[in-house]
């Protein structure tokens, strides 16, 4: 599956002003890559990853998964594809506080016919988290979280992930293995990544980088994606 990003503009109004976020802005990642988004607060880090989950559509320009336009359809059609294309997780890792951890995994999954708790526990375990599973949302640590919520991201199998800022309440130690993490996800299971931070120790395991500037212009680093 190939996402792209075709001419896409973007403008919000604050405080009775119009600001441009993206104008005829453009991207393209093929099957398995992997592109850090950097850039300062405000230059539309989050607002791309809502463009391409579906729920902040564009003024203008298209999010094409191969040839399907995701503007393109119904409310209803985009939310179906969503669930089961892409895989979401932010740095606030929220969970429903009554369910335990592997409640939580499965929570994208309820109402659908094939099961999926085996698959949530496999999941927990290759994370380090078989001795977790039960316990409840307080109880669990930051990294638990952020681990807790990737295998929730990825439960339902999505060909891609976003990550906003996985690593925003994390330290140093707890960053770079939700990082490693990530990377073997991405190589291991073909996993597209976009995945958006602050954290420059990002560039160790995913050096392919694009960095949104506040002036609404792009830079990127030479990958080819």
């Amino acid at each position: 599956m190939i996402l792209t990003l075709k001419h896409i503009s973007k403008t919000f109004t604050h405080a009775d002003e119009t600001v441009p976020l993206f104008h005829e802005f453009g991207l393209s990642l093929a099957q398995g890559a992997a592109v850090v988004v950097m850039g300062p607060s405000g230059c539309g880090k989050t607002t791309l990853l809502r463009m391409i989950l579906g729920l902040e559509p564009p003024d203008s320009g298209e999010v094409l998964f191969d040839d399907f336009s995701l503007y393109s359809c119904n409310d209803r059609e985009r939310r179906r594809f969503r669930a089961e294309t892409i895989g979401f997780s932010d740095q606030f890792a929220r969970m429903l506080p009554q369910l335990t951890a592997l409640e939580n995994v499965l929570l994208p999954a309820l109402g659908r016919k094939n099961r999926h708790d085996d698959y949530g526990r496999t999941l927990l375990r290759e994370f380090g988290l078989d001795n977790r599973m039960d316990f409840f949302p307080h109880q669990l640590s930051g990294g638990e979280l952020q681990r807790v919520a990737l295998a929730r991201a990825l439960i339902l199998s999505p060909k891609l992930l976003l990550l906003d800022e996985p690593s925003a309440a994390l330290d140093a130690d707890r960053s770079d293995a939700i990082f490693s993490l990530v990377q073997q996800l991405n190589v291991q299971k073909n996993v597209t990544v976009l995945l958006t931070t602050h954290n420059r120790r990002v560039l160790d395991f995913f050096p392919d980088m694009m960095h949104l500037l506040s002036h609404h212009e792009v830079e990127r680093s030479d990958f080819s994606a």
